[in-house]
């Protein structure tokens, strides 16, 4: 494989998906959290509709009734309300920076629903969870004690759109969906299009696409570079190079967000971010990790006359 397209898909992924924290933040500055989403996705859907069509033809865009339930289902719990709190959380006035480290506790919540369905993750990945929550709490209560740079209610928000994103990755995993990544992402866009709609009108947001120079830039770049480009970059990873390599997003990406929150918008760096969020990444790393090796455990031919309970 050349080396040139995987590092510009790595970096797109890294960098683009790490971005998009502060994009939301330069948004939402201008125009109502929901709507600004809908914007968004529909846009961005239309995109990949177009995508799809393009590389299988208008078949690719053809679904059972099991697999429109599954993209309903996932298009509002993940995209919609997953990133719909999220913005609404920085409208709070939370922090670019942390809400990105917030959103990546969604392994160690992962972890939690697979535990509360009968799962057994190595002792490892239990760790991971601890290291987690332990940095969670740190980055909001060392955050207070900074001075109320933390607001509490925006990080549990933000927190809800964490939780909501986990209940849809889970299910995503277990309903049945369109073999093709693409035809997934673009009916996903346009279902959390039509419920952020409903959300907007429900919360009483005023229709605007009054944005300035900036939040027209942020905007686009929320549509191209985040979820276009960056998105088919994250799948032609899926595609041709080890899980364990694509799955570094999960801890770069908030270390991209809190860099860019503080040199866009000087974000502070106090003693909660640098604690509570470097024991968060370190978290993400130890579950990832312990994860990946669970995994290259169980593909191993296990010896004769040897039990191992290998966790799921």
């Amino acid at each position: 494989m050349s080396r040139g397209p995987l590092a510009l898909c790595l970096a797109a992924v890294w960098l683009l998906w790490g971005s998009v924290y502060l994009a939301i933040r330069l948004v939402v500055r201008e125009v109502d959290p929901f709507q600004a989403m809908a914007q968004r996705y529909v846009v961005a859907g239309l995109i990949l509709v177009a995508v799809a069509v393009l590389r299988g033809g208008w078949a690719a865009l053809r679904v059972s009734r099991a697999e429109a339930l599954g993209l309903v289902v996932t298009g509002v719990l993940l995209v919609s309300l997953g990133n719909g709190f999220q913005a609404l959380a920085q409208v709070g006035g939370l922090p670019s920076g942390v809400a990105a480290l917030i959103v990546a506790t969604v392994p160690a919540w992962a972890v939690v629903l697979r535990l509360a369905t009968g799962d057994r993750p190595p002792a490892a990945t239990l760790c991971g969870v601890a290291v987690g929550f332990a940095g969670l709490v740190a980055l909001v209560g060392l955050g207070q004690g900074a001075g109320g740079e933390v607001p509490l209610l925006a990080a549990a928000c933000c927190l809800a759109g964490s939780l909501s994103f986990t209940v849809g990755s889970f299910l995503q995993g277990r309903m049945t969906m369109p073999t093709d990544i693409v035809t997934v992402a673009a009916y996903q866009q346009l279902v959390a299009a039509c419920s952020s709609t409903v959300l907007a009108v429900a919360a009483g947001e005023r229709v605007s696409v009054d944005y300035s120079g900036s939040g027209w830039f942020a905007m686009a770049w929320l549509v191209l570079a985040c979820s276009v480009s960056a998105f088919l970059a994250f799948a032609w990873l899926l595609a041709h190079v080890p899980l364990s390599l694509t799955a570094t997003h999960a801890y770069v990406n908030p270390v991209v967000a809190v860099l860019l929150g503080w040199l866009v918008l000087a974000e502070p760096l106090g003693a909660g971010v640098l604690v509570g969020g470097g024991a968060v990444v370190a978290a993400v790393v130890l579950i990832i990790a312990s994860e990946q090796s669970a995994r290259r455990r169980r593909a191993a031919p296990i010896p004769l006359g040897i039990d191992e309970n290998l966790s799921k």
